[in-house]
């Protein structure tokens, strides 16, 4: 029995491999998936053969031999892919005043969005979950996705997410506390479903770009409505116990600094948020409240023009937010050294008025030995890496919880035979 056990874990951990291998570089020939994955070619011919007959994976045409088997003859290699038809996963981005939502293939493809404006901060806390379940149902009635081909709903929203509970602890899109969400989305549509915090998803996003680069330490910083942090540590997103680790934007910059959307003072984005930037630059960031709607982006592009003229208050509206994420990330630098930070979000638009106040707070901050090998680089800002992440971590847990298994209807019925 226990020889048993011990093959049926050994097969899906070589399924697993594959599919990771074809997530991370696309569609592979069978030699390939040897290189990428260690198995023997026995064993690929073998665990290929089986995804294929679950409808998991699919040939994907033909290719040259690769560029490092020069020497290889005879006819060109026939490559694998996942099969788009294998299941479908949901995004949803939950924010201030709005939900967007994507529908994706099997092979992350997004084949639908769909957009609904929300006055999210007056919303009915007991109704929020299914009035996202009822967002969820009519994104798939467009291209007629019955929900049993739905394999998992991730949600990625502003603030703490608690993923265990299911719920949004807080969020500044919300004017209540712990709104459950998972829960009513699942009882409503029969999908798993999980919440998560949207700068982590930015991380996910990234690991599925290119885990070589991204993989190991490294932290990612959202700037734009809110300013968050995903943190990967050893090639994997750490979302904590709870899914609440990293909340960098909520860390103390100064003591009785400027109200946050959080109710304290002090905190980095009430320095490097858009709403705080607007403050800044008014001469009220120590008396306004924060505003709790979506600030146009009308509003940024014309802050940041303003700053590119040269006006006084605007240049130092984003020297305030460099300098308060550079002390941030210094801190971050000392206690973690990771390899590479990423600014990402509509935030680094304006990286040019930023960085240099943000690099010089980093060399105040921490010393040279630490700071040297750090990378820091911006995503470019058209990338919507909080859906692309979101999906991405949908579809692994799918590949790790379903196709390790079996395929989609399978692994269904036998979830059901046990509950």
């Amino acid at each position: 029995m226990r020889e048993k056990a011990d093959s049926d874990l050994v097969r899906r951990q070589n399924r697993l491999l594959l599919l990771e291998a074809l997530r991370q570089h696309g569609s592979l020939a069978r030699v390939e998936m040897g290189r990428h994955t260690g198995l023997s070619p026995a064993s690929i011919t073998s665990i290929s053969s089986q995804l294929i007959a679950d409808g998991i994976l699919q040939e994907a045409g033909e290719a040259a031999s690769p560029a490092e088997m020069p020497h290889r003859r005879g006819r060109p290699l026939t490559q694998l892919a996942i099969n788009p038809k294998s299941a479908h996963v949901v995004a949803v981005k939950v924010s201030i005043d709005g939900i967007e939502l994507a529908l994706a293939d099997g092979s992350g493809a997004i084949l639908s969005r769909r957009r609904s404006r929300t006055s999210t901060y007056e919303a009915d806390p007991r109704a929020f979950g299914k009035l996202v379940a009822d967002e969820v149902a009519a994104l798939l009635a467009k291209p007629r996705v019955a929900a049993r081909r739905v394999a998992r709903i991730g949600i990625a929203v502003q603030g703490v997410a608690d993923s265990k509970a299911g719920t949004v602890v807080w969020s500044p899109a919300f004017r209540t506390r712990n709104i459950a969400v998972s829960a009513a989305v699942q009882d409503s549509l029969g999908i798993p479903c999980n919440i998560a915090n949207d700068a982590n998803m930015i991380a996910e996003g990234l690991i599925g770009i290119d885990r070589a680069r991204y993989g190991g330490t490294a932290a990612v910083v959202f700037m734009g409505y809110g300013v968050g942090m995903g943190l990967i540590i050893n090639g994997q997103v750490y979302h904590g116990p709870t899914g609440a680790a990293a909340e960098f934007g909520h860390m103390n910059h100064l003591p009785d600094g400027p109200l946050c959307r959080c109710g304290r003072r002090g905190c980095v984005e009430a320095y490097a948020a858009d709403y705080s930037l607007l403050r800044w630059a008014s001469g009220e960031a120590a008396t306004r409240p924060p505003s709790f709607n979506a600030i146009p982006e009308e509003d940024m592009l014309a802050l940041e023009a303003a700053a590119r003229r040269g006006e006084a208050s605007a240049v130092a509206a984003y020297a305030k937010a460099g300098e308060a994420l550079g002390f941030g990330l210094a801190r971050l630098i000392a206690i973690l050294t990771p390899s590479r930070i990423v600014l990402a979000g509509p935030g680094t638009r304006a990286m040019e008025l930023i960085e240099p106040h943000l690099k010089r707070a980093i060399e105040a901050g921490v010393v040279d030995e630490l700071r040297r090998n750090v990378e820091i680089e911006t995503v470019p800002i058209d990338t919507d890496m909080i859906i692309k992440g979101t999906i991405d971590r949908a579809l692994r847990h799918v590949d790790r919880e379903i196709f390790a298994y079996g395929p989609l209807e399978r692994r269904g019925r036998e979830l059901e035979h046990i509950a």
